[in-house]
């Protein structure tokens, strides 16, 4: 049952109906209009010169007056009144000011307005007592129905404010207080809060909850940001959805009241709820700094880096580019089997359909922590892949998520050239940043031209230089005989290449002695073989081991140490060289 208040006027309902109307309400009192701007000029109190400003700050006909000792006073437009000498005391200014607004006298006293929370049967659990003073101060106090408080119950259980009448299938929205739920339904959305407004969020609240879409509104100062994310946090761990919506214009300590008294419609507030952002995604944008950062902050800030979840994938976010066919899938399937024994992992096979993603997958253990979204089942970004996206995100809490291929949900950025193509890239980076989770993403080469950097394997990359200027690392996989090569660099990590070889469904880190040998040197790669598992050994035993001419082995052998692949040492032997130990 909506509980409707007995009008009267008090500062809160006086100020809220005076709110970006002082300008006419003070000429109206008498104070000269030439006063009334947003510069230094004469005082209409105390007649001083170039000492008072009218900066009528959100509306509410703020002043400043130095007064001429550097003693500076400020207030708003009741105590503007005083200061010129209009009105003797704040009631007077009250009255004042209800007049000019033609705002009904009802009674000055203290009205007390009662709020009742029901369980979910519709039975009484608990009465709201909420008093407004004419001095514009509201205090509360709780009751049970036996009229008692709370406290003296142990066994009571609060429950949310007006859930008996919470639609089954509709959003509900939670805000602070029950004036501002009240207003909620009134406009025609089922609203909630909690008895006690902000001080504290019980977590036997969240049961009611469960399985619910959830928009919180939050007062417009830091309590009121405070409180969103503290309620956010408890209850994403059982709501089907949690979203933000920030009120436009509000001012400061502003709530939902004061923008429906502001002029807010119902058809607009739909449209904001429509846009209100996830939890986690506003969550994200709260804790970023506000402008720059010193050094001393910076070291201050406690960084916890991430582990490496396997040795082929440095932390961050990474791009695999290579050539089709050439093995990018297969890598990246293996990489994500093997975190998956361990930690979550949510993979995109954006390209595969239900029968390829049979065969690709179907030799897995079912035991793996690992999700799928396959081909037609995740939008564009900008088509709804972006909500989707971090939905997954948000419910499974991945470690690790594997973007085969990015062309396939990135937000198309080609048009825009290198601007287009960063934001692109550099929104599925944020989002993937905001959960703490790693990402590779695959992604073409190109073929060679004559116009690329033979220094620079990475130049290859398809598409804008922003596709390898916003990934924090960057991978290339290249063939090499019957292996291949995966080169990485990044923003923290040295570069590398790894010679990697494919049994089964596993890649298995070869010796790096034989990269960049010729196909038909059979003998130098027996020989690398034979000293990598030696350690060092003589030319004598390599003929015996390997069964191989004398002369063949020595020309193998003076080819290799030409190649800096081997070293000679002092008593004959030969070992493998210091840069192609494993």
């Amino acid at each position: 049952m909506l509980n409707l208040e007995t009008f009267t006027y008090t500062f809160d309902s006086v100020k809220r109906k005076a709110r970006n109307r002082w300008g006419e309400i003070l000429v109206s009192a008498g104070v000269d209009a030439k006063a009334l701007k947003d510069s230094h000029g004469p005082c209409p109190g105390c007649k001083g010169k170039d000492r008072f400003r009218f900066d009528n700050k959100d509306g509410n006909g703020t002043f400043i007056c130095s007064q001429g000792s550097g003693d500076t006073l400020s207030g708003d437009g009741f105590e503007l009144l005083q200061h010129v000498g209009i009105v003797k005391s704040p009631r007077e200014a009250l009255e004042l000011v209800a007049n000019v607004l033609d705002i009904q006298k009802m009674s000055l006293r203290p009205v007390e307005i009662e709020y009742v929370y029901r369980r979910p049967d519709g039975a009484t659990n608990l009465k709201v007592i909420r008093t407004n003073c004419s001095n514009g101060r509201k205090s509360f106090k709780q009751l049970l129905p036996n009229g008692r408080p709370p406290k003296s119950d142990p066994e009571f259980t609060p429950f949310p404010y007006r859930i008996d009448e919470w639609p089954v299938d509709q959003p509900i929205l939670l805000c602070e207080g029950e004036k501002c739920a009240d207003a909620l339904w009134k406009a025609g959305y089922p609203a909630t809060t909690r008895a006690g407004g902000s001080s504290t969020w019980e977590p036997e609240l969240n049961q009611h909850f469960a399985g619910r879409d959830i928009i919180i509104l939050p007062d417009n100062d830091d309590a009121g940001r405070f409180y969103a994310r503290k309620v956010g946090e408890s209850l994403s761990l059982v709501a089907s959805t949690v979203n933000v919506c920030e009120l436009p214009n509000l001012p400061i300590k502003g709530d939902v009241v004061d923008w429906i008294d502001g002029g807010g419609q119902a058809a607009e507030l739909q449209k904001l709820l429509s846009k209100a952002l996830h939890f986690d995604v506003w969550a994200y944008q709260e804790t970023r700094p506000i402008g720059p950062r010193s050094i001393s902050a910076l070291k201050a800030k406690k960084i916890v880096a991430r582990d490496q979840l396997h040795e082929f994938l440095p932390p961050g976010f990474t791009l695999l580019s290579g050539a089709p066919k050439v093995g990018k899938s297969k890598l990246a399937e293996f990489v994500s089997r093997k975190v998956a024994e361990n930690h979550d992992v949510l993979f995109l096979a954006l390209e595969y359909n239900e029968l390829v993603a049979q065969l690709r997958f179907g030799h897995m253990e079912d035991h793996l922590r690992l999700k799928l979204y396959l081909e037609g089942e995740l939008p564009q970004w900008d088509n709804g892949g972006e909500r989707l996206l971090e939905e997954a995100l948000q419910q499974i809490k991945p470690s690790l998520t594997v973007i085969d291929v990015i062309g396939r949900i990135k937000k198309r950025g080609e048009a825009k050239g290198y601007e287009g193509e960063t934001e692109s890239l550099s929104a599925i980076k944020q989002m993937m940043s905001r959960h703490n989770c790693d990402c590779l993403a695959i992604h073409h080469l190109r073929k060679a031209g004559l116009s690329d950097n033979p220094e620079d394997l990475f130049d290859r990359i398809l598409g804008s230089t922003a596709l390898a200027a916003v990934p924090d690392n960057l991978q290339i996989l290249l063939p090499s005989d019957t292996d291949v090569v995966l080169h990485t660099k990044g923003r923290v990590i040295f570069p590398s290449k790894r010679l990697l070889r494919l049994k089964g469904h596993d890649f298995e880190e070869v010796n790096p002695a034989l990269m960049d040998l010729p196909t038909r040197a059979t003998a130098q790669k027996d020989i690398i073989h034979l000293i990598a598992s030696a350690g060092e050994i003589s030319v004598g035993e390599m003929v015996t081991r390997l069964g191989k001419q004398q002369p063949q082995i020595t020309t193998a052998c003076q080819r290799l140490l030409e190649l800096g692949k081997i070293t000679r040492l002092p008593n004959g032997n030969y070992t493998l060289a210091d840069t192609d130990l494993f």
